[in-house]
């Protein structure tokens, strides 16, 4: 434990990953949030996929747009400006649905909540390699400390917003995760390193970070990957659901996230020499963990299984994102991180709203296979194209 550390003494370093995980602690809750919020007033399962779905994408959407201005302007300027804007968003979409309004109404309401979401996680890996110099090892362990950070996400959302379902409402929990992410960003964009960070000034036209086909490879891999992640996102609460309680479900995303983070710690502490060899071979782990997760028949096995499933988690997305930080151009660098965030996000789109849809039409174990199946072939894309990876 030793390499996190020596990140973690790094001056601003731990205020960073304190105000990021503030920050994204939401990522692990409006998802749930918005899924079990729109199923208590719709009672549709599929109705909600939309509506998270909605989210998602415009999420998506919005961040390469505002990698690139960070790229241009700087993180302070443009992170600040977005947080106002999802604060809005985001009561407005909650008074919306408790005011009974239509699916469609809360789609686009969730869709403008998703495009300002404040894109943390592009700033904190652009600001690694300033704050860490061109120390390799320390850059590896700080971004497998990111992704754990992201696992502990994960497991502490699902966790929260089960709680605040069960002592409130889950209008409270989705409140309760725009105010941590517009508190978290605001914390981040303050802090010296972010006010400090000088983006390339380079003009905001042109492929910016698309130019490499490394880079696009990722993205090929990065959407199939996350319809497996979305396809986890619907068929856990669906299974929670079928247990008698919506709460079991978040309890199933938290033990796969638990199975990540110390897939994540393993990987930090001792990381591999083969870069491009690690990020294959955990994506082929990926689906092979997310189908395990339709064997369970009880809520005691789900938890038992859901952390050997979730185990290559982690470690996948710390080796995609040092892939990305070597595969970018220098001056786009926050935009090609956005870009790979921007597939996955995509990607979880498309296995939420799919996903609501298969549960409801053939239950939630089929959904995880299909999941799976869609992890898989992003592995086979993986492979195919693994010497454009090589830098």
């Amino acid at each position: 434990m030793r390499a996190f550390g020596r990140v973690l003494r790094v001056p601003h370093v731990p205020w960073l990953m304190a105000a990021a995980l503030v920050a994204r602690l939401p990522y692990g809750m409006i998802g749930l949030a918005i899924l079990l919020f729109v199923h208590a007033e719709k009672g549709s399962f599929a109705a909600a996929g939309a509506v998270a779905a909605a989210f998602s994408i415009s999420a998506g959407a919005m961040l390469p747009a505002l990698g690139r201005l960070i790229d241009a302007i700087g993180q302070t300027r443009v992170m600040i400006s977005t947080v106002a804007a999802q604060a809005a968003a985001g009561a407005a979409l909650v008074a919306l649905g408790l005011a009974g309004a239509s699916t469609l109404a809360l789609a686009a309401a969730a869709a403008v909540a998703g495009g300002a979401v404040t894109p943390v996680s592009p700033a904190l890996r652009g600001l690694w390699p300033q704050i860490l110099g061109d120390d390799e090892l320390a850059l590896r362990s700080a971004l497998a400390l990111d992704a754990i950070t992201l696992e502990f996400v994960f497991v502490g959302g699902p966790l929260l917003t089960a709680g605040l379902v069960a002592a409130t409402s889950p209008a409270v929990a989705l409140a309760t995760g725009f105010a941590l992410s517009v508190a978290g960003a605001t914390a981040f964009a303050l802090s010296p390193p972010s006010r400090a960070w000088r983006g390339s000034g380079s003009a905001a036209f042109g492929l910016g970070p698309l130019r490499s086909r490394g880079l696009r490879t990722l993205l090929a891999v990065s959407v199939p990957v996350g319809v497996g992640f979305g396809s986890v996102e619907v068929a856990l609460p669906a299974f929670g659901v079928g247990e008698g309680s919506a709460s079991a479900g978040a309890l199933g995303i938290a033990a796969l996230s638990v199975g990540s983070m110390a897939g994540g710690i393993v990987y930090g502490a001792r990381p591999p020499r083969g870069l491009v060899r690690a990020y294959l071979a955990f994506s082929v782990a990926l689906p092979l963990g997310i189908a395990l997760l339709a064997l369970p028949s009880s809520l005691l096995a789900m938890l038992l299984l859901a952390p050997v499933g979730g185990a290559a988690l982690a470690p996948l997305t710390a080796a995609e994102n040092e892939l990305a930080g070597r595969l970018a151009p220098a001056t786009s660098v926050t935009e090609g991180y956005a870009w790979v965030l921007t597939a996955v996000v995509a990607g979880v789109a498309i296995g939420t709203g799919l996903g609501g849809a298969v549960v409801e039409a053939a239950g939630w174990r089929a959904t995880l296979l299909a999941g799976a199946g869609a992890s898989l072939l992003g592995a086979a894309i993986a492979f195919a194209r693994r010497g454009t990876l090589r830098v």
